[in-house]
């Protein structure tokens, strides 16, 4: 059975990290998709929103575009989470959702 709707999985500043790759998606939840329109527990949304939020703090909020604050264990930490939420989004949303993983993972200053 083919998937029904397509999100893309991957984070951008001040955003959540689902958007819609094709035309069932956009029809349904547009380009950006609002989480209350997808059939997710509240614990899940909770925890998409505050890691959405931690994504946040990886931002060089004085000059974008040098690197973050974050250490090697801090990036560890999210880049595990963030995998983690990917698997539990995937089984929460079923079948009727294929969630293409674009996620590019969080590194560390050199």
């Amino acid at each position: 059975m083919t998937a029904k709707y397509r999100l893309r999985y991957f984070y951008d500043w001040s955003c959540l990290p689902l958007w819609s790759a094709n035309d069932a998606a956009r029809a349904a939840f547009d380009y950006a998709v609002d989480l209350a329109d997808l059939p997710l527990s509240d614990q899940t949304v909770a925890r998409v929103r505050e890691i959405c939020i931690w994504h946040d703090t990886a931002l060089n909020r004085h000059y974008p575009p040098d690197p973050g604050p974050w250490d090697a264990d801090e990036c560890d930490r999210f880049n595990t989470a963030a995998r983690q939420l990917l698997t539990d989004l995937r089984s929460e949303l079923g079948p009727e959702f294929e969630i293409v993983d674009e996620f590019t993972p969080e590194t560390p200053v050199s």
